[in-house]
């Protein structure tokens, strides 16, 4: 009896962790993997919807592709920038480019 509740408390744990992982690496699997600085949710999603942006508003494929490539440090993501950005807050974004990136 108590090798059962042993079995079952050891399948319970395994189980969580388990769970708790999938959930963890799920988190960054809509990141680019290329983005080898601090991974930060918040400025890896304000990036991404930069490039969201971007690609709504000129509506071409490559657009939402290219804007995000090499960790968004690109010419797409800089034009991006300069046609939605306010001037002032260009050199904030600059830098999160670079805690996210390389």
């Amino acid at each position: 009896m108590i090798a059962l509740r042993l079995i079952a408390v050891t399948l319970v744990v395994a189980m969580a962790a388990s769970t708790t992982w999938a959930r963890s690496f799920n988190k960054r699997a809509n990141f680019d993997p290329s983005c080898a600085g601090v991974y930060n949710r918040e400025l890896l999603g304000r990036l991404s919807r930069l490039c969201d942006d971007c690609y709504n508003v000129f509506r071409e494929p490559k657009v939402a592709t290219e804007c995000r490539n090499n960790c968004f440090y690109n010419p797409v993501f800089v034009q991006c920038l300069e046609y939605l950005i306010p001037a002032d807050l260009h050199e904030e974004y600059q830098a999160h480019v670079q805690t996210v990136g390389k």
